[in-house]
């Protein structure tokens, strides 16, 4: 008790376990659900390790696999510096425990936790991952692409298709809020919440799948531009960004089962024509235009009506 108040610590610590260090850095073994190495963090990391290298520790299972400080022992290798660490004594659920470490870390990501549950072996997130390639896929094939390594669609809008809780985002559409998707609840966490947790489900991934297929005829009727010797659609390539998703996502899923006459009703297939007829209509907008998903519903309105002269006729699919 002296030795503590004599250190400056208070009455109730208790010595838990040892920091070690070591240069044997092959020692460590990763979890196959360890996010990838960022080489930026781990320059900065060196950079102030030549400042004055802390003892942070990484930490270690019973079996030296790392769960925590990954950057910080590539860091040490790097640079010949040592690592420092502790070690758990307790046989411990490795996937899990780097899930609780990194659940509230921002720089942990939901890419990051994708790939944490796909190693950990859990079905939901694998069919997940091998659902969003075969869209990005699909994307390539009709000619919208991006730079390498990048998805296609963002990786919050795909759990938002595919993840999606029919009774909380139903509401949530209708009452046309932002981001609908990652709207929580009294039952209900926000989904990147039960994503990141463990949680996630594709209990009601048919809607979001009717989207996705719909998008991909959407695309397939717009004319395809040269591009670098090669034919592309990506003049069209923002009709898979959240905001058009989510407008399409509510067209096709909800908007007729509360419309009140034929004038709110949404025909799929109208609006197919009228992009084949009129494919400059879709064209991208001024940015200042669509910052959120019902501005591209007013413009996805914009084109069901487009030519329509008679006012008894048209179309209202902004609003209730």
């Amino acid at each position: 008790m002296d030795a503590q108040k004599n250190a400056g610590l208070p009455d109730d610590v208790v010595a838990w376990g040892m920091v070690y260090s070591t240069k044997d850095y092959d020692a460590f073994k990763f979890e196959d659900g360890n996010r990838n190495i960022n080489p930026a963090k781990v320059k900065t990391i060196i950079a102030s390790f030549h400042e004055e290298q802390l003892p942070v520790p990484i930490v270690a299972s019973k079996t030296m696999t790392v769960l925590d400080g990954q950057h910080r022992l590539q860091a040490a290798r790097t640079s010949g510096f040592p690592a420092y660490f502790i070690k758990l004594e307790k046989d411990v659920d490795a996937a899990q425990v780097i899930r609780l470490l990194n659940t509230n870390q921002s720089q942990y990501t939901l890419p990051d936790f994708l790939k944490l549950y796909v190693n950990d072996g859990r079905s939901e997130y694998i069919s997940f991952q091998n659902l969003y390639e075969h869209y990005d896929n699909e994307l390539d094939k009709v000619g919208v692409t991006e730079k390498r390594g990048q998805q296609k669609i963002v990786f919050t809008s795909m759990l938002g298709l595919l993840c999606g809780r029919e009774g909380v985002e139903k509401q949530a559409f209708l009452r046309h809020a932002t981001n609908p998707w990652n709207q929580g609840s009294v039952e209900h966490s926000k989904l990147s919440t039960e994503f990141r947790n463990g949680k996630m489900s594709l209990s009601d991934t048919l809607d979001g799948v009717t989207t996705l297929n719909y998008l991909i005829e959407l695309l397939s009727t717009l004319p395809r531009q040269r591009q670098q010797g090669k034919m592309h659609r990506n003049a069209y390539s923002h009709l898979k960004n959240r905001e058009y998703l989510a407008a399409l996502h509510y067209l096709l899923n909800y908007r007729n089962e509360h419309a009140n006459n034929d004038n709110e009703m949404f025909d799929e297939s109208v609006f197919l024509q009228q992009a084949k007829l009129y494919p400059k209509m879709l064209l991208k907008p001024d940015d200042t235009k669509i910052k959120e998903w019902t501005d591209a519903l007013r413009q996805i309105q914009s084109l069901y009506n487009w030519n329509t002269h008679d006012i008894q006729n048209y179309t209202y699919l902004a609003s209730l």
